[in-house]
């Protein structure tokens, strides 16, 4: 290839890059509009009040266990036999 071959080339590029760009602009373009896009409410950062707020006691059972609550383990266990000392 002599290089008024590859001038030619490179210019044939660019000119076919700019006519597809616009005809592409021309038939996906569309219309720009506006749009109304919602958004979410941001989550609070702090517990609600279960025990004393009285719009959630209808949901909640007060008198439910709370898992979050600690549970004494005794270490001092001189019990043997499981079940009473049942044996199976």
């Amino acid at each position: 290839m002599k290089q008024k071959d590859i001038v030619l080339l490179a210019v044939v590029g660019v000119i076919t890059a700019i006519f597809s760009v616009f005809v592409s602009g021309l038939l996906f373009g569309g219309h720009k509009s506006n749009a109304n896009v919602p958004t979410a409410a941001p989550i609070s950062t702090t517990f609600p009040d279960v025990k004393n707020d009285p719009t959630l006691s209808s949901i909640f059972n007060n008198g439910a266990l709370d898992p979050a609550q600690a549970v004494p383990v005794d270490t001092n266990n001189q019990h043997t036999q499981p079940f009473n000392g049942s044996s199976q």
